[in-house]
């Protein structure tokens, strides 16, 4: 399943990759892109496995770049 989210207080594109490297290795995750004005994060990943994979996402882009959050995009 794709998803959409908006990316809040993401300062620079290091911080991206990096946070785009640590995601792509969570079970369930199958692609990962956090776009060029670092404001939305698209993710593909196994439908059943949204809750865990969406706990950990969180969790790494705060970890990663302090404050960033992650909300999602009602489309």
């Amino acid at each position: 399943m794709n998803r959409s989210y908006y990316v809040c207080a993401l300062s620079d594109q290091k911080k991206a990759r990096n946070i785009e490297t640590e995601i792509s290795k969570v079970d369930g995750v199958q692609k990962i892109k956090i776009s060029k004005d670092l404001t939305e994060m698209q993710i593909k990943m196994e439908n059943e496995k949204t809750p865990a994979v969406m706990e950990r996402v969180v969790n790494i882009c705060n970890r990663i770049s302090n404050g960033c959050e992650v909300k999602y995009k009602f489309i």
